[in-house]
């Protein structure tokens, strides 16, 4: 499988369908390779555009990395020679909207703990994570933001689905117990006296 998505797709609606194919794209996975699951798969890279407002003109473009298990934000400082991450389970995400501009897209993504990473970066004297206090990411790639979009969409709906999913507890009847006690009993396994306190056990949990 590796870190690039290679299984095939099982239908459209599935975020298998994105594939980190672009030589740039795949040249930034590899730098954040080590940070990455041994079976983690990146399913999305997009890059802050250079030359759209909200952009980075000055600044090393910000990156979002969309892999099966969560979003990761890359914010280089220092034209790439230092750099922070952020990262987001998809569990932990609780809400992500796109907001579609002239010739780019803003992401907004709703996450505990958003608000004060960003605070945090803020005070440093760096970018706060290439992102806004409020979660909005300017300047993405309109087709890279709605993949994203679409993609962390499908696995807050897995995760719901997952969680909404009744536990099945498997109910064997008493009298099915009391079967089995008896076959032991018949092929000796058991003594009559055993037989009887079991069989008592049993129907007391009724």
């Amino acid at each position: 499988m590796g870190l690039f998505g290679s299984k095939e797709p099982s239908d459209n609606s599935s975020p298998n369908n994105f594939k980190v194919t672009d030589n740039g794209e795949l040249a930034e996975v590899y730098k954040i390779k080590d940070r990455l699951d041994s079976d983690e798969i990146v399913h999305v890279v997009a890059k802050q555009s250079r030359l759209v407002p909200g952009g980075s003109m000055i600044t090393t473009p910000n990156i979002i990395f969309a892999t099966d298990k969560r979003l990761i934000i890359r914010n280089p400082t220092m034209l790439g020679l230092r750099e922070n991450f952020e990262d987001y389970s998809y569990d932990k995400i609780t809400n992500i909207k796109l907001e579609k501009g002239m010739m780019s897209s803003t992401l907004v993504i709703t996450a505990p703990g958003m608000g004060t990473a960003s605070r945090q970066g803020r005070s440093t004297g760096l970018i706060p994570w290439g992102r806004g206090e409020d979660g909005m990411i300017d300047a993405i790639p309109k087709d890279k933001a709605e993949q994203i979009l679409k993609l962390v969409r499908f696995k807050m709906e897995e995760i719901r689905k997952t969680k909404n999913q009744p536990t099945q507890v498997q109910s064997v009847s008493i009298a099915d117990e009391i079967a089995k006690l008896g076959k032991l009993l018949t092929d000796g396994l058991i003594t009559p006296e055993e037989f009887s306190e079991m069989k008592k056990s049993l129907l007391n949990k009724k």
